[in-house]
């Protein structure tokens, strides 16, 4: 198959032609929640639900000296509920292009098949805050967000190697940083396939310094 979610690309079409309505993340917030949630959300509830949703990454893969594109799928959703902290998910689909010489990222760069999945969460600077959603909009105008990988073992290496096959990385106690892509930045312009859906930017370092950098687009609200 020549495809890394290579079948997604006959989607991708169809799926940026029509609109996508998002949800305000209030709507995520109203949400029933497990039993003796708090009745009001707060900062780090905010930011988690957020990041929420099904996501698409870029790929330049070159069969037989022919490049074609793909995307990477990336799903964030809730953590665990039994979790000690809140925290998010993040789950990476293995790429099928067994058979592709190589993969890049747009931006250039190898892109590596990752597999497997973390857990992140978001500490505030301060322990409460009477504003939360002033403060939350506040910095993500500001560009970035800081947030704690809790767990995770994620399974990186070459796209044309079997994911069984691949060494694991331990991103436990590692960052994340997560933020808005600038409308009009040089990355924002190489997603302009995707037209206007929303976009971020995520980069995983684990504490021995393997570090994972993506654009993503939004192609499915959680």
């Amino acid at each position: 198959m020549r495809s890394l979610d290579f079948r997604a690309r006959c989607r991708v079409r169809s799926a940026l032609a029509r609109t996508l309505v998002a949800l305000p993340v209030l709507v995520a917030l109203a949400a029933p929640g497990p039993a003796g949630a708090r009745s009001e959300p707060d900062l780090v509830d905010f930011v988690l639900t957020w990041l929420r949703g099904g996501w698409r990454s870029p790929l330049l893969c070159t069969f037989e000296g022919q490049p074609i594109q793909g995307v990477r799928r990336v799903l964030i959703t809730p953590g665990p509920p039994q979790s000690e902290r809140r925290v998010a998910r993040i789950a990476f689909t293995p790429l099928v292009a067994g058979e592709a010489e190589r993969c890049r990222s747009p931006l250039g760069g190898e892109a590596p098949n990752l597999v497997g999945s973390v857990l992140v969460t978001y500490t505030p600077q301060r322990h409460r805050s009477d504003t939360p959603k002033r403060d939350f909009e506040a910095l993500r105008r500001a560009g970035r967000f800081d947030l704690e990988v809790v767990s995770g073992r994620l399974r990186m290496g070459a796209a044309q190697h079997a994911p069984a096959d691949l060494p694991e990385v331990d991103f436990a106690g590692g960052r994340a940083e997560v933020g808005e892509i600038p409308r009009h930045s040089d990355t924002a312009r190489m997603l302009t396939d995707f037209g206007s859906l929303r976009r971020l930017w995520l980069a995983l370092e684990a504490p021995d310094g393997t570090r994972v950098e993506l654009p993503l687009v939004l192609f499915e609200e959680r």
